[in-house]
């Protein structure tokens, strides 16, 4: 798959979908990389030209050891893989940290984003999320990142997908325990120093945000939180789903912002 150097590392990427469609910028969140968007892909590409990429310390990207990886730090990758690209425009699509990324981005470069889908994000990491984070950190530092899974999957997945599909996480346990020790330790304390709500307010574009019912680690009240920064915003909560709810429930995830990115690109 194509790389390219941005921001002074090297990121992997992939174009999907419409040559001549309007750009969609998939960000997966914290500890993944683009496949996570496989599921996602046969809902968007009949309609936009689709961008995954690996983020800083993810994937098939570069992981320096000199962090912390932040959204802010996260976003300047971003707008150097769009520079590299030559894309002028583009509607961005962020899950968990993922939603960070693009908040930092939107809320910097407001002229260059033409939608926004901002699913289980946070528009700062109070005391409470940094608690939880902190959890996280501790984990890796003791027992590595089996321990580190074990610890966050009551936050991540939720109560309606554990009772139903527990067996399911096991390859994203061995994926999630792949990276090396400094990539972990580095997003992590990059999610835990974010705090973007007062550039929120110079958002433009057409904006949904998404959370669940059942998500835990980042519940309904940081979607609020934005949603009386961002001008026009509005709050959509898919039922039976957690912080991982685009895993969890793949097809509703995908309608719902699908028809928000129609609707605002298309129509």
């Amino acid at each position: 798959m194509p790389e390219i150097r941005a921001n002074g590392i090297t990121l992997h990427y992939q174009w999907r979908g419409q040559e001549d469609g309007p750009v969609l910028v998939l960000i997966n969140g914290l500890l993944t990389d683009l496949s996570s968007w496989n599921g996602h892909l046969p809902h968007f590409t009949p309609y936009f030209r689709v961008l995954t990429y690996d983020c800083r310390g993810q994937g098939a990207s570069e992981k320096p050891d000199d962090g912390p990886y932040t959204p802010r730090l996260h976003a300047d990758d971003l707008k150097g893989l769009l520079d590299g690209l030559g894309v002028e425009k583009a509607a961005l699509l962020g899950v968990s940290s993922g939603a960070c990324v693009a908040l930092s981005f939107a809320g910097r470069w407001p002229e260059r984003v033409s939608a926004l889908v901002l699913a289980n994000g946070y528009g700062a990491a109070d005391t409470a999320m940094q608690v939880k984070l902190n959890s996280w950190l501790r984990a890796m530092e003791a027992g590595g990142g089996p321990l580190r899974f074990d610890v966050s999957v009551a936050w991540i997945w939720g109560a309606t997908f554990l009772n139903r599909h527990y067996e399911a996480l096991r390859p994203w346990r061995e994926k999630g325990t792949a990276l090396p020790a400094h990539a972990v330790l580095h997003l992590i304390r990059g999610a835990m120093d974010h705090d973007a709500l007062v550039q929120a307010a110079n958002i433009t574009c057409p904006t949904l945000l998404m959370t669940g019912d059942e998500d835990v680690l980042t519940p309904l009240r940081y979607s609020r939180a934005l949603e009386q920064r961002i001008p026009g915003s509005r709050v959509v909560v898919l039922p039976e789903a957690g912080h991982c709810m685009f895993l969890e429930q793949v097809d509703l995830f995908s309608r719902t912002a699908l028809d928000f990115l129609r609707q605002a690109l298309l129509a």
